[in-house]
């Protein structure tokens, strides 16, 4: 695994940020076997509540500790079907299986969940000749979690992901180096989820489930998301004069789908029976009516709809790498087309190094550019229907309120986010210099580096004009109509250190990093399955949903600017014992979160939202694994790694009390046996 966050070669884009570059290894030519198992749970974990929860609990029953157990397992084989063909084979499971406590509002129930992802991957290597090898990757990985919010019933999602990736190489190395790959995957990451959302009052025959004023039950509806992605890409190098040359072509089709597959309501707005007024359903009892007892109002639809999108991209790049005496450039340029938007790009990449005078020192300078990734969130997102809300009123007869599911009729509307008009035509993009300085320095190797990165043309919402739309009962509905401009911008500066030192056995490597983020924008869409959509919470005297919430701890510059980290491994014993003792300091920052209360806006009760303050930190962690044997059949090596080993509380000033109880020191305990 690689990491590139700066000076990123052309031969990478659709990214503005930084690259992670994943590769698994080769099969052996040989026979070899790993086989492992680590395993986790409430016996081996210390939880810790913090003040503030404990005095919010004061008069109340104290929650029980979580219960949990994890497992994570696996086989990997090699198989060395000839000299000239290995074969790779592997398995892996992790599940987790967790019991949680609802809200003292909802009786304190217990209630599961379970997670588990699998993983079967096959590799091959085939030598076709001395200068020729084909490589063909196929894994298959699915995945599923339950989530369920404590402080409601009948709602928990299934969140499905995973799929299949496929890869098959052909590379040719020599005088002239060059590759093909060709690629398939697929992707399923829909949920499950009940079908209807009602809030009731818990005074009510069906709403009579927690002992707050009203009570949640039920969730937001399936969604069906699934993605295919054909690429086919080329690479070719060669040394020409002083250096060497190399360029590639990069080719995706990319086909997905997004749908609701039915109508699915938020009812509330109750209407509760009187002594002067008889409630009557004119369909019956159900959930949004029962005759003698109360009527629901007001209704959010979130309509039906399938939403697909076929996308064409295309890249080129070229780069030219020199050195000549003490300096070493990299100059490149890299194209991008994507159908969606309809732009071509042009990203420049320039990079040098110079050798200082003194052994082992040199700095460096990086300017780049990047350009945005797919377009294809929000190609989907373009095609997502209107929101409606409705309402009915009941039709006094004989002395009653008679309510009828014909006497919906919509309110109001609003319409979605569009992403390829109002002028939003432009590609984002940031540019980036970057600097950094290496050496020797007490035996270590020691690396100071800057980075400053500008975005530009991000998309940002604007308002354009008020739209007046015709309703199903005559009457009309005026809404603001939101487009997607190229407004915005962001900044983005960091600064590091690092120094690296071996002596002997044991190793040191310290690194801290400083950071300011700032933006013009935090609400523009950045992910497209959100397992909270459609959940409304009251934020700043505003009422917004759950995903907006999290858009805006994402992109406002509430991470923490300073983190230090510091670890020292060292191997004892002749080798059979390896400790890792790692230090993480972190300075106190900021986020949006659940503060447990609730508020009333306009006759409907909302979760209340506000800013949570979390102190300054410092996490130490050990891990540790000694050889128990060793034979020629091969070794056996146990395992343990212990988190927050100074048992603290990760967040003291959490005032939680529905789920209160925080990981203190945990301990994972495995056996590894490799042959």
């Amino acid at each position: 695994m690689t990491v590139r966050d700066s000076n990123v070669s052309a031969q990478y884009g659709r990214f503005t940020g930084g690259v992670l570059d994943v590769k698994t290894r080769a099969p052996k030519r040989a026979w070899g076997l790993t086989s492992s198992v680590s395993y986790t749970s409430d016996a081996l974990t210390h939880f810790r509540i913090s003040d503030k929860s404990r005095a919010a609990l004061e008069d109340e029953d104290m929650p029980e500790k979580p219960a949990f157990e994890k497992w994570r397992y696996g086989v990997t084989l090699d198989v060395p079907v000839s000299g000239d063909v290995g074969l790779l084979l592997a398995y892996n499971r992790s599940r987790a299986d967790v019991t949680y406590q609802r809200s003292a509002a909802y009786g304190s129930t217990k209630f599961g969940q379970t997670s588990k992802s699998d993983n079967f991957l096959a590799k091959f290597d085939a030598d076709l000749a001395d200068d020729l090898k084909l490589t063909g990757q196929f894994a298959y990985s699915p995945y599923s979690s339950e989530y369920a919010d404590a402080g409601a019933v009948e709602n928990t999602i299934t969140s499905k992901g995973g799929g299949i990736t496929s890869k098959l190489e052909l590379a040719h190395s020599g005088e002239n180096e060059w590759t093909i790959t060709g690629i398939f995957s697929h992707s399923d990451t829909g949920r499950e989820a009940e079908s209807n959302r009602y809030t009731l009052p818990s005074w009510t025959s069906n709403g009579s489930v927690c002992s707050s004023t009203n009570c949640l039950i039920g969730g937001f509806g399936d969604l069906d998301q699934t993605q295919d992605t054909f690429g086919l890409s080329g690479k070719w190098s060669r040394d020409l004069g002083p250096g060497r040359i190399s360029a590639g072509i990069d080719y995706q089709h990319i086909d997905a789908m997004r749908r609701r597959p039915e109508d699915n309501w938020f009812y509330n707005g109750s209407t509760a029976q009187t002594l002067s007024s008889t409630i009557v359903c004119a369909d019956g009892d159900s959930m949004t009516c029962v005759t003698g007892d109360y009527a629901l109002t007001q209704g959010q639809l979130y309509a039906a709809y399938t939403a697909r999108v076929r996308l064409d991209s295309v890249a080129g790049w070229g780069e030219y790498s020199v050195s000549i005496g003490r300096v070493s450039v990299r100059a490149g340029m890299r194209y991008d087309y994507e159908s969606y938007l309809g732009n071509h790009t042009f990203a420049p990449r320039l990079s040098a190094t110079y050798d200082l005078p003194w052994s082992d020192w040199s700095i460096s300078l990086g300017a780049n550019r990047y350009y945005g990734r797919s377009m294809l969130a929000y190609a989907l997102r373009d095609q997502y229907p209107d929101n409606y809300s409705y309402k009915r009123a009941a039709t006094v007869s004989g002395g009653s309120n008679v309510y009828s599911d014909d006497g919906w009729y919509m309110s109001a509307t609003s319409h979605s986010l569009s992403y390829s008009s109002g002028g939003g035509s432009k590609t984002p993009y940031s540019d980036e210099l970057s600097a950094a300085l290496s050496g020797r320095v007490l035996g270590g190797m020691l690396r100071v580096k800057g980075i400053y990165r500008e975005g530009n043309n991000e998309f940002t919402r604007s308002v354009s004009e008020k739209v007046t739309k015709t309703l199903d009962n005559g009457g009309t509905s005026t809404y603001t109509n939101y487009v997607m401009t190229n407004d915005g911008y962001s900044k983005y500066k960091g600064g590091s250190i690092e120094w690296t030192r071996t002596f002997g056995k044991h190793a040191i490597a310290l690194n801290a990093n400083y950071s300011k983020t700032s933006s013009t924008n935090w609400d523009y869409f950045d992910g497209v399955d959100d397992i909270t959509e459609g959940t409304m919470v009251a934020f700043n005297g505003q009422i917004m949903s759950v995903a907006d919430v999290e858009q805006m701890n994402q992109r406002a510059n509430m991470a923490s600017p300073l983190i230090i980290n510091a670890s020292w491994t060292g191997r004892w014993l002749d080798d059979r014992l390896t400790t890792n003792v790692n230090l993480r300091y972190r300075n106190g920052y900021k986020r949006i979160e659940d503060t447990e209360q609730s508020t009333t806006i306009e006759g409907t009760t909302y979760d209340l939202y506000d800013y949570v303050t979390y102190a300054d930190s410092i996490d130490v962690n050990l891990n540790a694994r000694f050889e128990v044997l060793r034979t020629a059949l091969g070794g056996l090596t146990l395992e343990t790694r212990v988190a927050n080993l100074l048992d603290r509380i990760p967040s003291p000033n959490s005032t939680a009390t529905s789920q209160p109880w925080q990981f203190g020191r945990s301990f994972w305990v495995g056996a590894t046996y490799r042959y």
